[in-house]
């Protein structure tokens, strides 16, 4: 079995009571806000967030300038692109504002650019792409803020162009006739960590009001009816579900779960989705669907299935997305194993400190998700790579907890030729030459960071508690919690002194039963990834989340074991 760290924090008493006295909550929801910093006088707001407590559109710079350009080119029948990307963030994004300028008399189409043939974000490529369309504004969603030179490629030839973007900024301002970005000096602290669609989202709102003020139009667009693509794409894009975030994704689900679009609808029914849609479902059901065209190519159907305005087309176009689904599925599991080879071969892990693997054959789209999953099993920083078009070895790199991608990467850049990103996921292009340097660069940097006990898993528990205060009180607090997400996880408790009733398997790999605390409480659970006998001998020490478990029309409150070891022990 996996080794994993325990790390509880330790709660501080007085704030623990603080917020049981002034909100009435639960102990275990009590250290659940204490851990996240939320005091007495945030609460209301987290736990009730409220559409009314989006902030004004217009202190996010940009948005203002952004919306009087996009009004004059309605005005004057102008041609509008919307310039995308290929993930679910920029698809959705590219779906919202599309609907929105529509919906308001805007002559718009969308480009997405083929991750294979155009590769990343706003390129000179593009702008030339773009132009063969003959558009007279050009704006950007989820790309563009680093694009320096297709910018000055499109000022050049006197293309207006909107920068919309959530990525850090370059050093040297963009000279665009706007650009919003939320991690530009002026935006409030709240929403600095929008994604690409909440950006969008932002645009959008500004636009309706700019509209109003100024008797342009938008009084006939419920903005609201849009929040299933914020949902979507925030949730999909890992950025934190707190402040505006949490508020568009928590009011997003409701508007999701209801399907009123074809398209959600459809690939929700092909994605066995229930009418209890979390964002769980978005991660693991939806977004990798909708990724699935961009991986493999072109994203363009993904886009089409979410402006479907009917179920026979959304129908097909979820088939069709389910189908490249699978075959993204085999391709990455292809390369999984391939890279598992590599690992087994070449690597000690009692003693290396970081993964570099790279094969010439490797499809370009699934390198990030392998990454991914080698991170998982081997909880150390992974890099994939493999060979693309021009010849260079181009790949993902993704990171753990306290570990900076782009400081490591920082430290290798003599053996790059360039490489971005942020602290837990970055992109990197090297030579075929400096492939074994770039992996003894990047293993040294690692370890002048972390030790070797540090490759373990870490299990952060909020506190200890015992059965009994999980009661059903508790457990109508939790929903309040949700939704679940990066910045916001799932509650994790400790548990002493805790005797089995009954275990048996369930599945092929799994153990469900029935546990007993000092409390005298009983409450049933299920481990995933252990067998009956690979449970230490009793008394245990368990850590785990607790949730419903619905099924067939029964809700009941069930444990989640994540490890668990004998009473006592270290």
């Amino acid at each position: 079995m996996e080794e994993y760290l325990w790390e509880k924090v330790e709660n501080n008493e007085d704030r623990v009571q603080a917020l049981i006295n002034e909100a009435g909550v639960t102990r275990p929801i009590a250290l659940v806000l204490d851990m996240r910093g939320i005091g007495p006088e945030k609460i209301r707001d987290f736990l009730n967030p409220s559409l009314a407590d989006i902030g004004d559109p217009y202190l996010l710079p940009g948005t203002k300038e952004a919306s009087a350009r996009l009004w004059q080119a309605i005005h004057n029948g102008q041609r509008i692109l919307i310039h995308g990307d290929y993930d679910t963030d920029g698809i959705t994004a590219s779906a919202l504002v599309a609907w929105v300028l529509r919906k308001n008399g805007g002559i718009v189409e969308c480009y997405l650019p083929h991750r294979i043939d155009d590769g990343y974000g706003l390129t000179v490529e593009s702008i030339s792409k773009t132009q063969a369309n003959k558009c007279d504004l050009l704006l950007t969603v989820d790309c563009g803020i680093t694009s320096y030179d297709a910018v000055q490629l499109a000022k050049d030839r006197q293309l207006d162009l909107i920068i919309t973007d959530h990525h850090t900024p370059g050093n040297e301002p963009l000279e665009a006739l706007a650009v919003v970005d939320p991690k530009l000096p002026g935006a409030p602290e709240e929403i600095q960590e929008l994604a690409g669609v909440g950006v969008a989202f932002k645009v959008c709102h500004a636009f309706l009001k700019y509209g109003r003020e100024n008797g342009y139009g938008g009084e006939d667009t419920d903005l609201r009816q849009g929040l299933d693509l914020v949902a979507l794409g925030t949730v999909a894009d890992i950025v934190p579900l707190l402040h505006e975030n949490r508020i568009l994704v928590k009011h997003g689900l409701k508007i999701l779960a209801g399907k009123q679009r074809p398209g959600i609808h459809a690939l929700c029914e092909i994605s066995d989705v229930s009418e209890n849609l979390a964002t769980s479902d978005i991660t693991y059901r939806l977004a990798p669907r909708i990724n699935a065209t961009g991986r493999l190519g072109d994203p363009t159907d993904s886009l089409k299935l979410l402006e479907a305005d009917n179920m026979v087309d959304a129908a097909n176009l979820a088939r069709k997305l389910d189908a490249q689904n699978r075959e993204r599925q085999a391709i990455e599991e292809m390369v999984v194993n391939a890279a598992e080879a590599q690992i087994a071969h070449r690597y000690n892990l009692n003693t290396t400190r970081s993964i570099v693997v790279w094969e010439e054959g490797w499809h370009q789209g699934v390198v990030g998700i392998v990454a991914s999953r080698l991170t998982r099993k081997y909880h150390r920083p992974s890099v994939v790579l493999t060979r693309d078009p021009s010849g260079q070895f181009t790949g993902s790199a993704r990171s753990i907890r306290r570990l900076n991608l782009v400081d490591l990467l920082g430290e290798c850049s003599d053996s790059l030729i360039r490489f971005g990103g942020h602290a837990m996921a970055a992109g990197l292009s090297l030579t075929e030459e400096n492939l074994e340097l770039f992996y003894q660069q990047f293993d040294n940097a690692v370890q002048k960071v972390l030790g070797i006990e540090s490759m373990k898993p870490i299990l952060a528990a909020c506190g200890e508690v015992a059965f009994n205060e999980l009661d059903d009180h508790f457990f109508l607090e939790l929903e309040l919690l949700e939704p679940f997400g990066h910045g916001n996880p799932e509650p994790i408790f400790i548990t002493k002194n805790v005797v089995p009733e009954r275990k048996m398997p369930a599945g092929k790999n799994h153990t469900r039963g029935m546990v007993v605390d000092e409390s005298g409480t009983r409450m049933q659970f299920i481990a995933f990834g252990r067998l009956p006998d690979l449970f230490p001998p009793p008394p245990w020490e368990i850590v785990y989340s607790p949730h419903i478990n619905r099924f067939n029309g029964n809700a009941v409150p069930q444990l989640r074991i994540l490890d668990v070891r004998s009473a006592g022990a270290k």
